[in-house]
């Protein structure tokens, strides 16, 4: 008699839990899911809008699996908050990933949706866009970055970052954004400088939705 084999935690979790998102096979927590709640009971809240998972992480991942990195790449993500595209660029592509926000308060966050998605290749890191350095970006092949440029303030550190990337030889930067007003500034900034492509992308699951995603090729 063949024997039946055990579900996983992942599968349980995504049998019955009504509060996680399916998508693309990695189970990502809403707001109203019982670990984020408690979270806040527990912790300090996140103060730079690492309260959800963002639509854009949704649209860069699906952008991602029709233009895919190489496998095993070691991987950046900035402005990581739940690190769900951290956890994503590890699931799909066996990447080493470094996913880092100036939020510290994000870091139990991040554990929980590698614990949900059984993702180990995923380090938090906390530390602000100017704190990175190239030394920390040496052998990086991918930049990314979902819904990271919301304040004026946050543009010109994060062009100098992508300055600073380049030069020490990352290969691929894609940034996603609805198109807000600092994001724009940024692509003027960009458009100056170097090369790159700045183009719409759609998805319909698990919302129907429009974003921009900035791509810049070393």
């Amino acid at each position: 008699m063949a024997v039946k084999a055990k579900p996983t935690a992942k599968q349980k979790l995504s049998a019955s839990d009504k509060h996680l998102y399916k998508l693309h096979g990695l189970l990502l927590p809403k707001a109203q899911h019982k670990e984020i709640r408690r979270f806040k009971r527990l912790y300090d809240e996140p103060s730079l809008h690492g309260t959800k998972v963002w639509r854009s992480s949704a649209v860069l991942m699906d952008y991602l699996l029709q233009n895919p990195i190489k496998k095993g790449a070691k991987v950046v993500e900035i402005g990581c908050g739940w690190g769900g595209l951290s956890c994503f660029m590890a699931e799909k592509f066996n990447a080493r990933v470094t996913a880092v926000d100036a939020d510290a308060a994000l870091a139990p966050y991040v554990d929980f949706v590698k614990r949900l998605n059984s993702v180990k290749r995923v380090t938090f890191e906390a530390k602000r866009f100017e704190k990175i350095t190239k030394k920390d970006l040496q052998g990086v092949h991918t930049l990314i970055g979902s819904e990271i440029c919301f304040w004026d303030e946050m543009t010109r550190p994060l062009f100098n970052l992508i300055k600073r990337a380049r030069t020490a030889g990352v290969k691929r930067i894609l940034i996603a954004d609805p198109g807000r007003t600092p994001f724009l500034k940024l692509i003027d900034m960009c458009d100056d400088k170097f090369d790159y492509d700045m183009f719409a992308h759609n998805i319909n699951k698990p919302w129907k939705t429009e974003k921009f995603i900035l791509r810049i090729d070393n």
